[in-house]
């Protein structure tokens, strides 16, 4: 058994943050070799962002003393990595914009059915205030590939509460890895607050002798409870976020995060 020192110290806690980790690698035959050749090119990753957010220049000798990799690997990871946003987080992004942006929602704060033909129709209008990266036709193509919309007299109708990525194994993990990032610093800056308020909530509801025959009911409650929930979260949120509320006002770029889940 480890002494309290050691479970405060930085290394236990790595070691704690990556049971998930390592459970993830034995159910997907993944080895060391696979673990070592991620973890270089995640810490390049941060470093890299890090330094830019700082307003550093970014080097590939900075990057080998900070991480601790290979200037060789530095090289080859930091030049040859090119993350490009695909189409389907555009839409995710395009699909929350459309729920809580007051210029989409009816009065009622429940999406409008949106025209969209054209360049100057009201879903590319959407598209545009999220990103002028990709096409409104390209966007609405994954809208309908994923099930999100449909195409009626009147316009375009979203179907969707919020984005699930079924049937996309590589977005589902890409929302994985941000929220545990969101988790991880929540739980971090609660653990270093020294005021007497809490700056973030962490808690969690576990009860492990539920019947069997209640969990499809337990199951469908816990959705509809947290799909409620979402919805009066992200309105509430709409109405503080400069981009989203024209009434709003002051100095921007505060990010706020609210996640859930539930297992069963």
């Amino acid at each position: 058994m480890s002494s309290a020192k050691e479970q405060l110290s930085p290394p236990y806690i790595l070691r704690l943050l990556l049971r998930p980790v390592a459970r993830f690698c034995l159910r997907n035959q993944l080895g060391l070799r696979d673990l070592l050749e991620a973890a270089k090119a995640a810490l390049i990753d941060e470093a890299a962002a890090d330094m830019e957010h700082q307003g550093e220049k970014v080097n590939l000798s900075r990057l080998s003393v900070v991480t601790g990799v290979h200037r060789k690997d530095a090289a080859r990871i930091h030049r040859e990595h090119d993350v490009r946003e695909s189409a389907t987080r555009f839409s995710t992004r395009v699909i929350g914009q459309w729920r809580t942006d007051p210029r989409f929602t009816t009065k009622s704060s429940r999406p409008r059915v949106l025209s969209y033909l054209g360049d100057d129709s009201e879903f590319s209008n959407l598209v545009s205030l999220v990103s002028t990266d990709l096409h409104p036709g390209t966007v609405l193509f994954d809208l309908e590939r994923i099930g999100a919309v449909e195409k009626t007299r009147s316009g375009i109708k979203l179907l969707a509460k919020a984005y699930v990525p079924r049937g996309d194994p590589a977005e589902g993990w890409y929302m994985l890895s941000r929220d545990a990032v969101d988790l991880v610093d929540a739980v971090s800056e609660n653990i270093e607050s020294t005021e007497e308020e809490l700056p973030n909530y962490h808690a969690s509801a576990v009860f492990d002798n539920i019947a069997v025959e209640d969990v499809p009911k337990v199951r469908r409650w816990l959705f509809r409870q947290c799909s409620r929930f979402h919805q009066r979260v992200a309105q509430y949120l709409a109405k503080h976020d400069l981009d989203l509320s024209p009434e709003a006002n002051g100095e921007g770029g505060q990010r706020i995060s609210m996640g859930m889940y539930t297992k069963t």
